[in-house]
């Protein structure tokens, strides 16, 4: 019959615990594993680096396993056992010395055996399993019980003499915990491999950060700075996320990212100032601005070219002197080209300054430009070295 009696009382007819019923009462209290009556494989997390594979010492041929806890799931019968090595333990690897010629793969493993099935004795073994040197190595075959998981592979080099931590992968299956628990993962492979069920928890070791599954996918609840705004695999309408990399705050409508608001604490803009006249006439001329009095945050200029880094409204502001007054004189600020003008005015007779302003929405990586223009030949100036006319001033207003 599919119903188990609790452990508690045995049954019936045998009123005993059996290490069965041990294991099916203890898995009930773990992470579940790929099935609703069976528990994941895994290491209890603790304090330092359990269940990590090192090397003895620098000129050892022995790796050393550090204490652990964990859980390994029975392949035969139901249930877990709970296995423990408490305090850290040394393998010979190079008791069988390394090939002259060829490396060698050796595992590392956690294996329980037992009689019950037919093992040929019932305990928990930390051991070492060799592997065959081959030009093209590979792990080698896990004899005995099958119930095991791997701790580290340490990858023996033709003609080694000891070993070292760069020959050792380490392999451990995983963190396990309490049913309900925080789980630890590493990546969201791991995560995606989770027999996962409503209200599941796991903190994302790789992202710093807590994650829960609906039911449907796995969300990141709250706000969270990341790297990259698809490291949010499943965002929910209103989440909130910062990049790391430029302070920008990013709002999921449903459909796509939304730009919200700047967190870096600089306000994005810059301020320059040409260092010498530059010569106009009766065609535009691109000027450039080698003097920076601010220095330039979320924008750049290079040959007369501004390029925009930060995204979002920006207020821009041309202001120039001419060293002629008695002719029309512009000042221009466009995009691509002196045709393609966002901002232009102009002053005729003795006025001889002019300014051009405007406010534009500009996307991340536009280019724009500013530009004189007189009737005769003349040059934009700037008259004594403390001014800061002719100049440009850019200002971010938001996103």
């Amino acid at each position: 019959m599919p119903e188990r009696t609790s452990w508690a009382v045995g049954s019936d007819a045998h009123p005993l615990v059996t290490t069965e019923d041990a294991r099916v009462a203890v898995s009930a209290l773990l992470v579940p594993g790929p099935s609703a009556i069976t528990a994941r494989d895994g290491i209890r997390p603790g304090p330092a680096t359990p269940g990590r594979v090192h090397a003895a010492g620098t000129a050892s041929g022995s790796v050393v396993v550090e204490p652990f806890q964990g859980s390994i799931r029975a392949s035969r019968g139901i249930g877990s056992y709970l296995v423990s090595l408490d305090s850290p333990k040394a393998l010979d690897v190079l008791a069988v010395p390394a090939d002259p010629a060829n490396d060698r793969y050796d595992l590392v493993i956690a294996q329980q055996s037992d009689e019950f099935y037919l093992d040929t004795a019932t305990k928990f073994e930390v051991r070492l399993v060799r592997g065959a040197a081959s030009a093209t190595p590979s792990d080698p075959v896990v004899d005995g019980s099958r119930d095991w998981f791997t701790l580290g592979r340490v990858r023996v080099t033709a003609g080694a003499n000891k070993i070292t931590d760069a020959m050792i992968d380490q392999l451990p299956p995983g963190w396990t915990v309490a049913l309900g628990g925080l789980l630890p993962v590493g990546s969201v492979a791991e995560r995606n491999a989770l027999a996962a069920y409503p209200g599941q928890s796991v903190y994302r070791i790789d992202k710093g950060w807590t994650e829960v599954y609906d039911g449907g996918a796995w969300r990141v609840r709250g706000q969270v700075t990341a790297l990259a705004l698809a490291d949010i695999t499943d965002p929910y309408p209103g989440q909130l996320v910062v990049l790391a990399g430029t302070g920008g705050l990013y709002r999921w409508n449903g459909e796509k990212w939304l730009y919200a608001a700047l967190l870096s604490g600089a306000t994005p803009g810059g301020d320059w100032t040409i260092t010498t006249n530059q010569p106009t006439s009766n065609s535009p001329a691109l000027l450039t601005f080698p003097q920076v009095n601010r220095p330039p945050v979320g924008i750049s200029l290079a040959g007369g070219v501004f390029t925009i880094g930060e995204p979002g409204w920006w207020d821009l502001s041309l202001n120039l002197r001419y060293g002629i007054g008695n002719v029309d004189k512009y000042a221009m600020i466009g995009g691509s080209s002196a045709g393609n003008l966002w901002a232009k005015d102009s002053t005729a007779g003795g006025g001889n300054n002019v300014s051009a302003s405007t406010s534009r929405w500009l996307d991340k990586g536009a280019t724009f430009r500013c530009y004189g223009y007189s009737g005769a030949a003349s040059a934009v100036t700037k008259e004594s070295a403390g001014d800061l006319i002719s100049g440009f001033t850019a200002v971010w207003r938001g996103p």
